[in-house]
């Protein structure tokens, strides 16, 4: 087999199972991750998992966001509407512009 057929192969599957795939390994690093902290302490190690927990799930979302133009969870809204993950998001969230608080005389 080709190395572009086996890329292609690799892509159909990512998209067709990525989704679920990401969420759910995700989901179970996450919970290894504050195992880790729970039994260890929040050391490099356990807090090194955690992260990896959660950008796997994110990446998840991510996948079911772009194929379905919709969000899978309020969940994976609330955090693609973060400050800073908002520019990752590839459909819209419920980020808000922020306003400054101006004086009333300032007006």
């Amino acid at each position: 087999m080709s190395v572009a057929a086996l890329i292609a192969i690799g892509a159909l599957l990512i998209w067709a199972f990525g989704s679920i795939t990401a969420r759910l390994i995700g989901a179970l690093i996450i919970f290894e991750g504050l195992l880790r902290i729970g039994f260890t302490g929040a050391g490099p190690l356990s807090m090194a998992t955690l992260a990896t927990g959660i950008a796997a799930w994110l990446l998840g979302h991510w996948i079911w966001a772009y194929k379905h133009k919709t969000w899978r969870t309020r969940l994976a809204l609330n955090a693609y509407s973060l400050s800073g993950l908002h520019h990752l998001a590839p459909i819209g969230t419920n980020r808000a512009p922020r306003t400054s608080a101006k004086w009333p005389s300032q007006r």
